[in-house]
């Protein structure tokens, strides 16, 4: 369960939003609408005005990002130096979590990662699937993903198993998108414009 209600101004923008959800969540609006700012602040990676933002009931407003229990995605969010398996298997090392062989193939099997090689070399809607897989395995509580489903072929496919895999897992997720429809492929979408979230359904 992700509660946030955020503030932040730049300049002549202020973001004044707020969402109240748990599972998956499609979060849609224009470029400059404030979609990435409210995911960052959620992350830890931009500090609010004000308001508070709690996972689970637990209030990580001031938590620094490592200890937040909250993972985001972009599409420059890959590790180019590092082999496919190995990348996936990061963030889990990190956390000194152990992953079985059996959801690590399946992870991979799901998510139509059939390919090797240094992620460095791959395209962009490879890297992104391979970002995608390593934030899964890390096991988080949320899981934010900026605008990372957009460059994907097969993209609903692929986002339909995605959700399978974080609800199975009991990971929240928040996603980004200029298109609205996208939220068809949600269980909650809010929109967000001029610095304000709208809850859709």
């Amino acid at each position: 369960m992700i509660e946030a209600a955020v503030k932040k101004r730049f300049g002549n923008f202020a973001l004044d939003a707020a969402i109240s959800e748990g599972g998956f969540i499609c979060l849609s609006g224009k470029n400059g609408s404030g979609k990435t700012t409210f995911l960052k602040i959620v992350a830890g990676l931009a500090k609010p005005d004000g308001g508070h933002v709690k996972v689970n009931g637990r209030d990580i407003t001031a938590l620094p990002v490592e200890k937040r229990g909250v993972v985001m995605v972009t599409p420059g969010s890959s590790i180019p130096g590092l082999e496919v398996d190995a990348h996936i298997r990061w963030g889990a090392k990190l956390k000194g979590a152990e992953i079985s062989e059996d959801k690590f193939a399946k992870v991979k099997q799901e998510l139509g990662i059939d390919f090797q090689g240094r992620v460095g070399k791959l395209s962009l809607g490879m890297c992104e699937r391979v970002s995608l897989a390593t934030a899964l395995l890390t096991a988080p509580a949320v899981i934010l993903v900026d605008e990372a489903f957009s460059n994907l072929h097969e993209r609903d496919e692929f986002i339909s198993s995605y959700r399978e895999l974080a609800t199975e897992a009991g990971i929240d997720l928040v996603f980004s998108t200029q298109d609205e429809s996208d939220g068809r492929l949600a269980g909650h979408l809010y929109s967000i414009q001029d610095g304000k979230a709208t809850r859709r359904f």
